[in-house]
């Protein structure tokens, strides 16, 4: 693979690592200070603008040159998380995280799109595979990290560190990216806001399994917030064993995002995405069925190998049955709908009296596996629709 795209990938892990201290560094402060809603704002701020903005963004990174438009929404995020740091209101702080997490669907999209261009069509595969896998890692250290660095030198030192690496990023960019390359990248002199949703939609393999992978993700997310009240109770509330368990599901991910970079396996999306979602599903159904934790151990592992065999699937499969001169304004909003699913899950895993939070990690064992039924029928039938019957 070509030392830019090795450059691109090392640049935006970093990044990765520095909005998880930053994220986890509000929400350590707004419990901290028992400030009322404090952590449900920090994540609406980085769910609700985004999930609108968008469609509108992802034009732009198709509408201009991605390499442009990744470089000014760096500096944005910088300057945000920058004057972030030198504020001392919590809420306007909030306000200047979400300004930067605006910003970054920018800088994600342009990214995205950018990727191939570095990478080569021949590796673009791979390099997918080693970018999930160390987000998987990035998620795994970041928030003991943050929690560390927190209790050392307080909450304005870890947004200053995500303000530097918006910086590493940019110099990565520039490096990876010459302007030269930039008429390589597919653009369209004009777009319109449903162009992403339609890209995605209509392309082969990605529109078709589209709900099972929104169900995904609304499932693990459902898990994230139900599975931290039922999983507590399998270990008697064990803070440490419970951090195992997040820990196995970023463990098992690393592999399975590895594995689906191999040769031979990175152009096999459908394989890798209905693999990876029944991981998910059948792990996470019998994680509640079975409250024992040396069984959720290796379910864990299970499940986050299909996780990452899933994100890698998907990457590639956007990158080759998406026209590249949408591929900005796709995966803008295939991050809108991924925010989307992530806080429809989170409120199906609020606790209630109607259903028991090992209830709940049960119905998002059973979310996954009913739509990827329901993508097979679906699948089947429009085989059978393109049968031309014979003439009598």
């Amino acid at each position: 693979m070509p030392v830019a795209a090795q450059v691109l990938i090392a640049g935006t892990l970093f990044s990765r690592l520095g909005d998880t201290l930053a994220t986890l560094g509000l929400v350590l402060h707004a419990a901290d200070r028992d400030i009322r809603f404090g952590v449900t704002e920090v994540m609406l701020a980085e769910l609700i603008p985004t999930v609108l903005a968008a469609p509108l963004i992802g034009s732009v990174v198709d509408r201009f040159s991605a390499r442009t438009v990744c470089l000014w929404a760096l500096l944005v995020q910088a300057l945000s998380l920058g004057a972030a740091t030198a504020v001392g209101g919590f809420h306007v702080r909030v306000a200047l995280v979400a300004l930067s997490a605006l910003a970054g669907v920018a800088s994600v999209a342009a990214g995205f799109k950018m990727l191939p261009a570095v990478a080569g069509e021949q590796h673009t595969g791979r390099a997918n595979s080693l970018l999930t896998a160390g987000l998987s890692v990035a998620g795994l250290i970041g928030p003991p990290l943050a929690g560390f660095l927190n209790s050392l030198w307080g909450t304005p030192a870890l947004l200053a560190a995500d303000a530097a690496s918006f910086l590493v990023l940019a110099g990565c960019t520039v490096l990876a990216v010459p302007s030269t390359v930039d008429v390589a990248i597919g653009r369209r002199p004009a777009t319109r806001l449903a162009d992403g949703y339609r890209a995605l939609r209509d392309a082969p393999v990605v529109g078709t399994l589209m709900p099972a992978l929104a169900a995904a993700m609304v499932a693990t997310s459902v898990e994230n917030v139900a599975g931290v009240y039922y999983l507590r109770d399998v270990v008697n509330g064990n803070d440490t064993m419970f951090g195992l368990f997040l820990a196995t599901w970023a463990l098992g991910s690393v592999p399975g995002a590895l594995l689906a970079g191999r040769a031979g396996w990175s152009d096999r999306h459908s394989l890798l995405i209905i693999g990876g979602v029944l991981g998910i599903g059948l792990g996470l159904l019998l994680t509640g069925l079975i409250p024992v934790a040396a069984v959720i151990f290796p379910l864990f592992l299970i499940a986050g190998f299909g996780n990452g065999a899933c994100n890698v699937g998907l990457r590639n499969a956007v990158h080759a049955r998406v026209p590249a001169e949408v591929h900005g304004s796709a995966w803008a909003c295939f991050q809108a709908l991924s925010r989307s699913c992530i806080g429809v899950g989170y409120l199906l895993g609020t606790p209630n009296s109607a259903v028991s939070s090992q209830g709940q990690v049960i119905i998002s064992g059973v979310i996954p596996l009913a739509a990827m039924v329901w993508a097979a029928v679906v699948t089947l039938r429009r085989g059978q629709s393109t049968v031309t019957e014979p003439s009598s």
